[in-house]
């Protein structure tokens, strides 16, 4: 399918479903449309804030809601971005590198790919579902998320994403077919199947997840591209405090001496306080890690996989969010890794300035051990503006 060809199915249904609630604006329409308009404005520098580049994202997402009868919708989302400026000629190959698209179908279309201006447009959501009260089945380019911590997710084999990229609330999908079967009120049974373009690309899995002790419980067991993999996880409560934790083991169906077995395991635990104080802490331990980490490229990068959330054997996270009123909030956190003691700062501050306009504040500063020295790396500022429609 032609990419422009899906823009233009899109567009076309808008106009039929407008011109359609022009005439009985009573039924209820069988097409929604929803979307938003950001505008971040970036800033990078290392270790001296005179060495900066800066750069400028226009952010468009359009998702469109069909629903065809009671027991069967469809779903279209489009994601256009435009980057501009310094920052965009400094990372080589930018264009080709947001274009990296994991999926079975090529539904992306690089419009422009200039030193300093990228155009570039993706639909990340094209389904049909069906749900009753015992089934729901989805196929198409989708979301699987069968992580439960709120960062580091071992059990979220289809779609593992970078937590660092906040910009991308949606969250990557897939090409695969996802069937549920309600088998009591505490209990479901999920199977999941993302086909590759090749032959070791290829992700099949079951989740089984039931409610036990006042805990949420799941186990999963399946194929993740060259792995066996075999996990599960669970959330509850300690007291006030939640507590959550998952873990996976991936083990190679080939055995080679480049192959070995990885073990995922993430905690989490968090607790609201008086005053609107939020704590949230968490840590994660991967027994191959690769300890090679590009601070340059966090935003942009959502290219990663289940067996390697985080590049370093144990990390750390802690978060400190405060209420200031109904409508502002500020949020601190750090992720920390004794190797080359790495650690992230990321401070945040939100305002609702109106019902359907966001403004929001985030740095992202980056230290670690270099040359036997302790250095700043690379900080980067971000001023966000979101229009939702």
């Amino acid at each position: 399918m032609k990419f422009y060809k899906s823009i233009a199915t899109g567009i076309l249904c808008f106009i039929c479903a407008t011109v359609g609630a022009q005439k009985d604006s009573i039924k209820t329409p069988w097409i929604e449309v929803n979307g938003y308009i950001k505008d971040i404005q970036s800033t990078y520098f290392i270790q001296k804030i005179d060495s900066n580049a800066s750069m400028n994202l226009i952010h468009n997402r359009l998702n469109f809601k069909f629903t065809i009868s009671p027991k069967i919708s469809a779903r279209l989302e489009i994601r256009n971005r435009i980057f501009y400026g310094e920052q965009v000629k400094l990372i080589p190959n930018f264009g080709k590198t947001i274009n990296e698209y994991n999926g079975l179908l090529n539904l992306s279309h690089l419009w422009i790919d200039e030193k300093s201006f990228v155009a570039h447009s993706v639909i990340d959501r094209m389904l049909v579902q069906y749900i009753d009260e015992k089934w729901d089945i989805k196929i198409g380019r989708q979301r699987i998320n069968w992580g439960i911590n709120n960062i580091w997710n071992p059990n979220d084999i289809f779609n593992a994403y970078n937590f660092l990229d906040f910009d991308y609330e949606e969250r990557p999908g897939n090409d695969a077919i996802r069937i549920q079967r309600n088998l009591n009120n505490s209990s479901v049974l999920e199977f999941a199947y993302k086909p590759g373009k090749y032959k070791d690309e290829h992700t099949v899995a079951f989740l089984y997840k039931f409610n036990k002790w006042n805990y949420d419980f799941q186990f999963l067991g399946g194929i993740y591209q060259t792995d066996y993999v075999v996990g599960g996880g669970w959330a509850g409560n300690i007291k006030d405090a939640g507590f959550k934790g998952e873990l996976s083991c991936f083990i190679p169906k080939r055995n080679t001496l480049e192959t070995s077995e990885t073990v995922s395991f993430s905690l989490m635990a968090d607790q609201t306080f008086k005053n609107d104080w939020y704590v949230s802490i968490a840590g994660l331990y991967n027994s191959n890690p690769t300890n090679v980490f590009a601070a340059s490229e966090s935003f942009n990068n959502s290219n990663l996989s289940a067996k390697l959330l985080f590049p370093f054997r144990y990390n750390f996270y802690t978060t400190i969010m405060k209420t200031i009123s109904p409508i502002a909030s500020c949020n601190f956190s750090f992720i920390y890794s004794p190797e080359k003691h790495t650690l992230i700062l990321v401070p945040t501050y939100a305002w609702n300035v109106a019902a359907n306009f966001d403004l929001d504040f985030t740095a992202q500063s980056f230290f670690m051990e270099q040359n036997n020295a302790y250095k700043n790396g690379i900080t980067q500022i971000y001023i966000r503006g979101r229009w939702s429609f």
